[in-house]
């Protein structure tokens, strides 16, 4: 049972790190750019991807190989649907504000902004389901019961020498399990967060516009200008500019109506959210918050969750008069502790079955 469960959590391991660490924010914007540049990345994320899988092809052979392929295209399809899914998402968002600022004549209906959806921190957890069924299905169809090489066990035998096996595998499950905990709930945790709580507006013009029509008044016509192709980067970095906001809870900063980012300057909605240095703060804090609570759980203190929670709550008591930043922070707690929780308690059951 702990040899299965060590190989189940070192294959999610491998995927943790491909997605969290390896993967830069060059690939992560490029990679659904379309031609040259865009398949460039993708495949140098799948490079990545069956990179963490080598040990699996040296302790397999053939399988291994069969399932490393599998592994990597299916990341590569899903990676693509995501890009796809989140910007049609986002689309939809967009147009449903217009339609309502068109009927109620409101244009400041949410802290998190008249176009937010949560469609795209849904489909980061998709994401994330996906890559990890595919990983382990195919480990259930394509390597459950296939006997490690003869060449492999002998090596492993050479390198462990008279240590006891039970202890070695004590040791190496524990360390993936906390690794794998380290990087969920910082870089993985981060991007969700990121994706769920990313204030989205109507640029001020379409803002005015869908309120003028509310109103009945016809709106000015603006020059048409082509939009660029979906496919271009130029598109792709309007698109990733359009969701940049601050990743996690924190000290709140008057957002202009206009921010600067580095796709270009992007419309914010006029509410207190945290930049700049006080979101840095926000992120380290919510990232020490959730390895606080995984600690907690792991050790039996599950109480000592509440006073995390308390504490952090204490600090804003004042700020959540402020409809806008309390619809910022509650969503971004609630999902950075839904994770940290969620993580131990897997993480937990995974050591339990340490003799």
């Amino acid at each position: 049972m702990t040899d299965t469960v060590l190989i189940l959590a070192w294959l999610i391991f491998a995927h943790l790190v491909a997605d969290f660490v390896l993967q830069n924010d060059w690939i992560a914007i490029n990679k659904a750019t379309g031609g040259r540049t865009g398949w460039l990345a993708l495949g140098l994320h799948g490079f990545h991807v069956g990179l963490c899988l080598v040990p699996v092809v040296l302790a397999f052979g053939l399988p291994g190989i069969v399932y490393l392929v599998l592994v990597v295209v299916t990341h590569m399809i899903v990676d693509s649907w995501k890009v796809q899914a989140t910007r049609q998402a986002e689309a939809a968002g967009r147009e449903q504000a217009r339609a309502r600022i068109a009927r109620t004549g409101a244009t400041a209906e949410s802290g998190l902004g008249s176009a937010w959806t949560p469609w795209p921190g849904l489909l980061f957890l998709a994401d994330q389901a996906l890559h990890l069924t595919f990983a382990l299905v195919g480990w259930l169809v394509i390597l459950q019961g296939v006997a490690l090489l003869p060449q492999f066990v002998d090596f492993v035998n050479r390198v462990l020498g008279s240590w006891d096996r039970a202890t070695v595998h004590a040791v190496v499950l524990t360390g993936v399990a906390v690794l794998s905990l380290f990087i969920v709930n910082t870089r993985g945790a981060y991007y969700f967060i990121l994706a769920l709580v990313s204030p989205r507006e109507l640029p001020p013009d379409e803002r005015a516009g869908a309120a003028a029509v509310g109103a009945g008044v016809e709106p000015a016509i603006a020059p048409a200008i082509d939009p660029p192709a979906a496919d271009t980067p130029a598109a792709v970095a309007s698109s990733s500019a359009a969701s940049v906001a601050t990743p996690a809870p924190a000290f709140p900063a008057v957002v202009p109506a206009v921010r600067e980012t580095p796709g270009g300057a992007v419309p914010a909605p006029s509410v207190a959210v945290p930049s700049g240095a006080p979101a840095k703060i926000g992120a380290t804090i919510g990232a020490l918050e959730r390895l606080l609570i995984v600690a907690f759980i792991l050790v039996g203190a599950e109480a000592a969750v509440g006073f995390v929670i308390a504490a952090k709550t204490l600090a804003r008591f004042k700020q959540l008069d402020d409809r806008g930043f309390a619809e910022y922070y509650l969503l971004g707690t609630l999902a950075s502790v839904s994770v940290a929780v969620f993580t131990a308690l897997v993480a937990q059951a995974a050591l339990q079955t340490i003799p």
